[in-house]
């Protein structure tokens, strides 16, 4: 291992938990994604709140009267 890897992994040992995640996404956009692809794959977690209706934003007067009583107009 070069000296330069070897200062590099002894600094992200020493990095504060809450620096990681910004770190560790800065260094997977400079690397290849593991299986050679240009994409690193997204988290288990993302879309883990999709409720499938579409965008809450462009909902929210619907919600809104729905949570209110009203009717549509």
């Amino acid at each position: 291992m070069s000296t330069l890897r070897e200062e590099l992994h002894e600094l992200i040992d020493r990095l504060p938990e809450a620096q990681v995640a910004p770190i560790l996404a800065i260094v997977r956009e400079s690397t290849a994604a593991e299986d050679g692809g240009d994409e690193w794959p997204l988290p288990d977690f993302v879309g883990a709140l999709s409720s499938g209706k579409g965008d809450l934003a462009a909902r929210s007067g619907e919600i809104l009267r729905a949570e209110m009583g009203r009717r549509p107009e």
